[in-house]
């Protein structure tokens, strides 16, 4: 992950800077908990490829992503709250 384009990454990646982590350990946190699939979810990905075609697999993949990112955010600001 060389870049975070999306702001949700950069706000996680902060929040979890202010929990006391450097930066490449949350960005490694952000890409283990939002953009690592479980070997099932390639293979529903892919399975959706095959009937719909690649336009909707990158859509796809941007609503499971962005899912994810706001599910982690939420985890991430919880944790914050207790911390504080």
């Amino acid at each position: 992950m060389a870049k975070l384009t999306n702001p949700i990454d950069k706000k996680i990646v902060s929040l979890l800077q202010q929990q006391g982590l450097i930066k490449s350990e949350a960005k490694n946190a952000l890409k283990r908990h939002v953009y690592k699939m479980a070997p099932c979810d390639v293979e529903k990905i892919q399975n959706y490829t095959t009937h719909f075609g690649l336009d909707a697999k990158e859509s796809l993949i941007e609503e499971i992503l962005q899912l994810r990112r706001e599910k982690f955010m939420a985890r991430v600001i919880s944790d914050n709250k207790g911390t504080v």
